[in-house]
């Protein structure tokens, strides 16, 4: 979206009662601002106004891509993030599920468009910023957690294989794999907007396992393949050099 169409399209959009800020954001991780997120306050949006200025912008033939934000849950949700608190809310369209952590993501790379003179956006991006560039509290939260949850769905998968339950297996790895792009993300103290990509991104930071997005794919072709031997010899390795990276996390931070 270049510049001349950002500046319309705001100028629209900021004209709807109940809306408290405009960000871009790049939800899947490209460089370019590819979303525009809507801060609103509950109760108090105009979705028919909302819908009159989409109409609007699409008369002057400027595309809208946009996302709702309810703003006291994301509000909370930073909290919980500062707290050391992780939660998982699932919902249609997110295979894995949609981590409080990505709402603190957003605002931290998110660009602020316009927001009301109460600026509420600027202050949770103060809130974020206020320790360190990455909360130690959601570092730790994070590793802990999805730690295990990926050696659960690993235990749960690897029963399932051995019995011909190649798609339940499948499964797990995805959710196990999902779990370990958290933890690396947290590990190189970089906030992690969405699981879309996740696999590619992880494979591009500084401590990440040797070729990460190469071998995870490599267990979804022993999969397909029916060779769920082969398929759990890759994912045991890959297991034991994510706990050698936060075991080596844990020792770096000791001392």
């Amino acid at each position: 979206m270049n510049e001349v169409n950002r500046e319309k399209i705001v100028s629209e959009l900021k004209s709807i009662p109940g809306l408290k800020g405009i960000v871009g954001c790049s939800i899947g991780g490209n460089s370019m601002e590819s979303a525009i997120l809507l801060y609103y306050v509950a109760g108090e949006l105009s979705d028919q106004e909302l819908e009159r200025v989409v109409r609007r912008v699409d008369d002057i033939e400027v595309s809208i891509h946009y996302n709702l934000r309810e703003i006291d849950p994301v509000v909370h949700a930073i909290a919980d993030c500062l707290d050391g608190k992780i939660t998982i809310k699932h919902e249609s369209g997110h295979p894995f599920g949609i981590v409080n952590s990505s709402y603190a993501a957003e605002i931290h790379y998110g660009r602020i468009l316009w927001e009301t003179p109460d600026r509420p956006i600027t202050a949770m991006k103060k809130k974020l910023s206020a320790q360190e560039a990455y909360p130690e509290k959601l570092r730790q939260a994070t590793i802990a957690y999805f730690m295990k949850e990926a050696a659960l769905s690993l235990d749960n998968g690897h029963s399932s294989a051995m019995q011909g339950g190649i798609h339940y297996a499948s499964g797990s790895f995805f959710q196990a794999v999902s779990s370990w792009v958290q933890v690396i993300h947290a590990l190189n103290g970089k906030f992690l907007l969405s699981e879309k990509g996740g696999v590619k991104h992880a494979n591009q930071l500084p401590i990440t396992p040797k070729q990460f997005r190469v071998r995870v794919n490599q267990v979804y072709r022993y999969f397909a393949a029916n060779n769920p031997k082969l398929a759990y010899c890759e994912i045991d390795m890959l297991e034991s050099e994510m706990n050698v990276l936060v075991g080596s996390f844990a020792e770096a931070m000791e001392g």
